[in-house]
């Protein structure tokens, strides 16, 4: 379905109907028009089936838009999400970083993934004048958090997350909320809100922005590695001119978690890059 047939249906939306109630073209609709937000995937979410998450994504946006019942579609909702598609920056911001064209990035769809994450990973990180050596360790990084370029998004609910205060999780719900998405698996609602400010985004407020735009993920991963925004820890500590120490330089993300796995995947995109 394309944007101009979503506004047409949205747009001859009357009475009110709960998720479970919508027929398979409104559905669509909306799965469109929520992609056109960065709220679902345009590629594997605009299937006209109600899942999980269609159903998440509608109620964030009528969260962040002061709408209340987030399983109701009404005239009015229709009609808010009409408006916000028109003008996509009053809701989720306007980049105030450079972000390349956006790519296609499917759900396990690890092959294809593959080479448009890492061409648009290199791109970012070469006008960053990141070396081989450090781009290397960048790619690395991104295939060992999507899981080989399978996902954007944590497997996991995040619920482990709960109540971590070093990650700026001090209210109820956030394990969940600022869950891992992206390259880098950006967790925690301070980190959130640390690229909310650095990307000029509402990622703090829609956090699900992040797993659904590809550019910006690759973004957030390249930046943030760069300049130490996740640990303290810069990738040039570990990795320059001078050094390469792979192993440790997994403290950039996480410590020494699957050290040794990624300083060996890092070696392998190194040979790749010549």
């Amino acid at each position: 379905m394309d944007l101009g047939e979503a506004r047409s249906i949205l747009g001859q939306v009357g009475g009110a109907s709960l998720t479970g109630q919508w027929g398979k073209d409104v559905t669509r609709a909306v799965q469109r028009a929520l992609a056109e937000l960065y709220l679902l995937n345009p590629y594997d979410d605009v299937d006209g089936q109600i899942g999980s998450r269609t159903r998440a994504a509608w109620a964030l946006f009528k969260e962040a838009t002061n709408q209340a019942d987030p399983d109701l579609l009404d005239a009015g909702s229709a009609g808010t999400l009409l408006r916000a598609v028109g003008n996509p920056a009053e809701l989720i911001g306007r980049p105030i970083v450079e972000l390349q064209p956006d790519f296609e990035f499917r759900r396990n769809q690890s092959q294809a993934n593959r080479e448009t994450s890492a061409a648009a990973i290199i791109e970012v990180a070469r006008a960053r004048q990141l070396s081989n050596a450090q781009i290397a360790y960048v790619l690395a990084t991104a295939e060992h958090e999507s899981d080989s370029f399978k996902t954007l998004e944590e497997y996991s609910s995040g619920t482990q997350y709960e109540g971590r205060a070093d990650l700026g999780n001090t209210k109820p719900g956030d394990g969940a909320r600022f869950k891992g998405r992206g390259y880098v698996q950006l967790t925690g609602r301070l980190n959130y809100t640390r690229y909310s400010e650095i990307a000029g985004l509402q990622l703090a407020r829609l956090p699900i922005i992040v797993m659904n735009w590809p550019a910006l993920s690759v973004f957030i991963i390249v930046d943030g590695m760069l300049r130490g925004v996740y640990t303290g820890h810069r990738l040039a500590e570990f990795v320059s001119s001078t050094k390469q120490d792979y192993f440790n330089a997994r403290q950039v993300i996480n410590g020494h978690d699957r050290a040794e796995k990624i300083a060996d995947q890092a070696s392998d995109w190194l040979r790749q890059l010549g």
